[in-house]
């Protein structure tokens, strides 16, 4: 009788790890816990025009330019700084290339790739047939915008103002996302 018990409570724990590792169950635990909201009104005032003053060489198409040129656009701008080395930046492509093609007209993507070399990351993007805009900076990038955690994404408002800061990897392309870039567009 008591193996039968801890059989049925192995059995419980596993299906509750498995439900917390792979749907949607586990990101909003994790979220709980972090107790922070990453969305809608988080903003980094310690992040200057200077920070943005970046110079950057464009690839896959993108041609070289400033990222203070994008945050003074009056356009909606997402910002990404990734490397192919980094597997959870490498994990979240997928979903911001769906969000580059159905948003792209319409927002200016910036990803600013950090600590790669542009063989390795030209071949990843070729490989996984990624069409966004990629940049690797060609000046000093500012202790304040020096990410962290990879990857890190910024979104900027018409005005330039950022209205999300991620720290970590996310579905790019869900709907909550969708909705605030519809909004920003819309403003």
């Amino acid at each position: 009788m008591k193996k039968d018990k801890q059989i049925i409570l192995a059995v419980v724990v596993i299906i509750g790890l498995i439900a917390i590792m792979f749907t949607p169950i586990g990101t909003k635990i994790k979220n709980l816990l972090e107790g922070e909201d990453h969305l809608v009104g988080v903003r980094d005032d310690k992040l200057s025009d200077s920070d943005f003053d970046i110079d950057l060489i464009g690839y896959n198409g993108a041609k070289d330019t400033n990222l203070l040129d994008f945050k003074n656009s009056g356009e909606v701008v997402f910002i990404n700084f990734w490397g192919s080395w980094c597997p959870p930046c490498v994990q979240e492509m997928p979903t911001i290339q769906s969000l580059y093609t159905s948003k792209g007209k319409n927002v200016k993507f910036v990803l600013v790739t950090i600590q790669d070399k542009p063989k390795t990351f030209t071949a990843f993007l070729e490989k996984n047939n990624y069409t966004m805009p990629v940049y690797e900076p060609n000046s000093p990038i500012s202790v304040n915008m020096l990410p962290h955690v990879f990857p890190t994404t910024y979104i900027l408002n018409k005005k330039g103002e950022i209205v999300l800061k991620e720290t970590k990897t996310r579905d790019w392309n869900d709907t909550e996302i969708n909705q605030l870039l519809d909004k920003l567009i819309a403003e």
